[in-house]
């Protein structure tokens, strides 16, 4: 294991003690559950470098300098693609609740006023900002012809991502926003997306 594996290994216990703390200290139930969120991912971020490390060990290390990167391509492709479903079928919800407006119902969590934030920023944010992820990544390696730099570092790019889309899409059903068109996510959301 390299360097900068222990070092993002480190990171993410940092990260995740934190996020125990703040959901232990956390007075609303919503921050708390983002802190749980969080350090959920931290600890699967943990188990995900540790396994990469002992698969290399098992198989051996293969020369993956010739190659390019395209694991986190296809993930991001993938992505784009449940991104996109979730979003639109979102939209075709929102859709039905304008039409028939009974469809509207009082429960919080899936009435109008929430879901239209959650279906403009999935379209526009994890469907799209996946799609230009995963093209981004594509292009630079074809263009200049060499792998993507780091191997955890564009994995880090791909789930931190995902990571804020979660956060941000569970915010606007929970009603934590910062009430600005396209610019909804609460001040958290915000810095780990930074």
């Amino acid at each position: 294991m390299t360097a900068a594996s222990y070092a993002v290994i480190g990171a993410l216990i940092v990260g995740a003690l934190w996020s125990v703390v703040t959901a232990a200290k956390a007075t609303d139930w919503q921050m708390a559950t983002h802190a749980w969120v969080f350090a959920f991912a931290f600890i699967a971020g943990i188990f995900l470098i540790g396994q990469r490390h002992f698969n290399a060990l098992e198989n051996g290390s293969p020369d993956e300098a010739r190659r390019y990167n395209d694991g986190v391509v296809k993930a991001g492709v993938i992505a784009t693609l449940f991104w996109g479903i979730a979003g639109f079928l979102v939209g075709v919800v929102i859709a039905f609740q304008l039409a028939f407006p009974v469809l509207n119902f009082d429960i919080s969590f899936i009435n109008f006023g929430r879901l239209r934030p959650l279906h403009t920023s999935a379209v526009i944010f994890a469907f799209g900002g996946n799609a230009l992820i995963a093209t981004s990544f594509y292009a630079v390696q074809r263009t200049c012809r060499t792998r993507l730099a780091g191997d955890i570092a564009p994995w880090f790019v791909f789930w931190g991502y995902q990571l804020f889309i979660v956060i941000a899409a569970t915010g606007y059903l929970m009603g934590v926003t910062q009430s600005r068109e396209y610019a909804e996510p609460e001040w958290y959301a915000d810095i780990w997306l930074t």
